[in-house]
């Protein structure tokens, strides 16, 4: 079953875009947890209404060590006689979303983590300066909202996706308003998590002047990559990073391969797929590792050792 976890800063906007997402949708067909940082559950009541099921968790509870009640409520959705068709989780905004991801990761084989959505306050992007939660959140985001979009000027809004590109250079970034998305090909969740599975820009990297030691590192290879070389720096060197990654996300031109190679990565977890054809499209591999603690020059060094030592496939 597909689980999506909507996470972001305390005010950021994350009820609000959820209210609107489940507007589109059948009541029966989603299921929304929601974690409160209070013993009172104010959010689930906005989102009741509109879905099959709620489960409300207060007090922080899903990102607890065990995350237990996550596990359970998971389960209990799943195994339900009429189960939903995807399942929300709404973090709260004072706490990180490592213990979600855990919970949702750990039972592979009943669901499926589809997609992580941080949701960051355009109007207010200098949190992600001031807070490093607010940085380990954009962090682990493969779609990051801009919300309240409308209350900035052009200028405002590129300096966001600028400050959200320093931490994060492998997140789809797309802006809202009163949590409606501002392009309306991608105003349902579906639209969005679609856009997030083809788009891969070109993760330029930006200069960060932030004192946090999370970064985001983008590794470019003009060319095609050795699969076995690439293997090997994903078992070796990617490997010496474990516990301090936040996301990993790639296509790879892989020698003698025609398709798209596609790497997704949350936390130590990695899944490798194919997709299109490369076709008459340049063949580039491109890489983006998120977390902290890493070794930006070892990587590229690495990563760079990976070329195919023959010409690329045409």
């Amino acid at each position: 079953m597909p689980v999506t976890v909507v996470t972001g800063f305390l005010g950021a906007g994350k009820t609000t875009l959820v209210n609107r997402w489940l507007a589109d949708v059948p009541r029966g067909d989603v299921a929304v947890i929601v974690n409160e940082h209070g013993a009172i559950g104010i959010d689930g009541a906005l989102l009741a209404a509109r879905v099959r099921a709620l489960v409300e968790i207060a007090g922080g509870c899903v990102c607890c060590s065990t995350q237990a009640e996550l596990v359970r409520a998971l389960e209990e959705l799943a195994s339900a006689p009429s189960p939903p068709k995807r399942i929300l989780v709404e973090t709260s905004g004072a706490a990180s979303p490592a213990g979600v991801l855990r919970a949702v990761t750990g039972r592979a084989e009943v669901h499926l983590l589809d997609g992580v959505v941080t949701v960051v306050d355009a109007t207010r992007v200098e949190n992600l300066q001031e807070h490093d939660l607010a940085i380990e959140q954009v962090g682990y985001a493969d779609v990051v909202v801009l919300s309240r979009a409308d209350q900035c000027d052009s200028e405002r809004l590129a300096h966001a996706r600028d400050v959200v590109a320093t931490h994060n250079g492998a997140a789809l970034v797309a802006t809202a308003a009163s949590g409606e998305l501002e392009d309306p090909d991608l105003a349902t969740l579906e639209a969005l998590l679609d856009r997030r599975r083809a788009d891969f820009g070109a993760a330029t990297p930006v200069a960060s002047t932030s004192r946090h030691v999370y970064e985001s590192v983008s590794l470019v290879l003009e060319g095609d990559v050795d699969g076995e070389r690439f293997a090997d720096f994903m078992e070796s060197e990617l490997a010496r990073f474990a516990g301090r990654l936040f996301r990993t996300k790639g296509i790879l031109a892989v020698d003698g391969v025609a398709e798209r190679m596609v790497v997704q990565g949350v936390a130590d977890l990695v899944d490798v797929t194919f997709g299109e054809v490369w076709g008459n499209t340049t063949r580039t591999s491109r890489l983006v590792v998120v977390g902290f603690g890493l070794d930006q020059a070892a990587l590229a060094r690495a990563f760079a050792a990976c070329a195919a030592a023959r010409a690329p496939l045409g």
